[in-house]
């Protein structure tokens, strides 16, 4: 038994409400069980009861064990002095305080064994997808549903990220977005290396010579320790061009080459590939963040993200190293990529900051114009018929796999719940 269950059992009453008693005798009648609060404090809020012929407005407490109450140290904690209801599913102990016994409720014998066996199954179940056999059972729109609801979840967790990167900056967009899409262009193995290296390179430098594609490159590169050594005339010119600058700016601290991660990895995902996107994007997209929302129409703003390498760049992977074949740019993975993980949430966190649903809108917008991500989390939707049709799906299906179905908060999940009901 855990606290989760409970809180499913009291806030969808699935209990025998008839002739209840309380723990000590007297009669017990649920005109409302309140609101659920996700918050510190009591369980529920604003509930209503009546004991015996005495009506109550407060709030409910549960636990599985009513000396629970006393471990959780609610004993001392003010916030809790309004508990009209004490709802167990095991009394093993009066709880007082300094005004009377709270009033409880043991629930153990009047809920039903076959829920409580479903939920067991549920949450037992040895898939990432507790609920795989089952899903057949639910709608196209129950299902739809419940994208949609993680879907904004998942925004708002991205955009309170990139809130609180905006806080650190001063309230500086362009600079915030700088960090945003630095720390994307790392992808999952270089993510924390390439973040580190904006910490190393302020935008307020890099930005006064963006319009430059060889300064912008050689202070990159350099703060990035790839240009400590010189294997071809390219990298001696920005070699050359970056002690200038290093000098210039008095930029102290670069990093060292090796914590740069590339094995294991195509060419194509070297960090020096990497680094050669991302400084073709600052300095092909002079004010990023300025672009990004002022552009309403999503095709505009994906044709708008450029990303073309310099002649170097399409012929090599690292310095000194050839490409088999040329490439003028980066593939659309990537530039989708980019507008999934930097360009949506930064859309979504400007809607936050501004007050204004339609910057929210447009973010939404711009995941269902991309076509959807293939990854470990969607195969396991592929394999139940769920094929994602949009970047809009499959974020929400990374987000309901991953925040719901590994953590077993089936009674969290629109799904989940319905299928226990049933």
């Amino acid at each position: 038994m855990d606290e989760h269950f409970l809180h499913y059992i009291w806030k969808h009453q699935k209990y025998t409400t008839h002739d209840l008693r309380l723990t000590n005798g007297q009669t017990l009648k649920v005109f409302h069980q309140g609101f659920h609060n996700d918050d510190s404090g009591p369980d529920f809020e604003e509930a209503r009861i009546k004991i015996d012929d005495i009506e109550w407005a407060g709030c409910i407490e549960i636990h599985i064990k009513s000396s629970d109450w006393y471990s959780h140290g609610h004993g001392s904690d003010k916030a809790y002095g309004n508990v009209i209801l004490h709802v167990v599913w095991l009394h093993d102990r009066e709880v007082l305080t300094e005004e009377m016994n709270i009033p409880t409720l043991e629930i153990k014998s009047i809920v039903d064994p076959e829920l409580i066996g479903r939920y067991s199954l549920h949450v037992s179940h040895s898939g990432r997808i507790a609920c795989s056999s089952q899903l057949k059972q639910i709608t196209a729109i129950k299902y739809q549903s419940m994208l949609d609801r993680v879907l904004v979840e998942r925004l708002e967790e991205k955009a309170r990220r990139v809130l609180n990167i905006l806080s650190q900056t001063n309230n500086d967009w362009e600079s915030t977005s700088y960090q945003i899409f630095a720390r994307n262009f790392g992808f999952s193995t270089n993510k924390a290396v390439f973040e580190q290296l904006s910490f190393k390179l302020p935008f307020e430098i890099l930005k006064k010579n963006l319009p430059n594609r060889l300064k912008t490159e050689a202070l990159l590169f350099g703060q990035a320790g790839f240009l400590d050594k010189a294997s071809d005339t390219y990298q001696k010119e920005l070699q050359a061009e970056f002690h200038f600058l290093k000098s210039k700016y008095e930029l102290k601290d670069a990093m060292n080459k090796s914590v740069w991660k590339f094995g294991r990895m195509r060419p194509a995902n070297f960090p020096s590939v990497r680094l050669a996107q991302f400084a073709a994007l600052l300095h092909q997209n002079a004010g990023l963040f300025s672009r990004i929302i002022s552009i309403e129409r999503s095709k505009d703003l994906i044709t708008s993200i450029k990303i073309n390498y310099p002649p170097y760049w399409q012929s090599h992977y690292d310095f000194g190293k050839l490409r088999k074949s040329t490439s003028k740019c980066p593939g659309n993975n990537t530039l989708d990529n980019i507008l999934i993980n930097s360009v949506s949430p930064i859309l979504s966190a400007y809607s936050k900051f501004s007050g204004e649903q339609r910057y929210m809108d447009r973010a939404i917008s711009l995941l269902e114009a991309i076509k959807p991500e293939a990854n470990r989390h969607t195969k396991e939707w592929e394999k139940l018929d769920r094929k994602p049709v949009s970047a809009f799906e499959s974020q929400a299906q990374i987000q309901l796999i991953r925040h719901y179905c590994e953590r077993r908060k089936c009674l969290d999940c629109n799904i989940g719940v319905h299928l226990l009901t049933k």
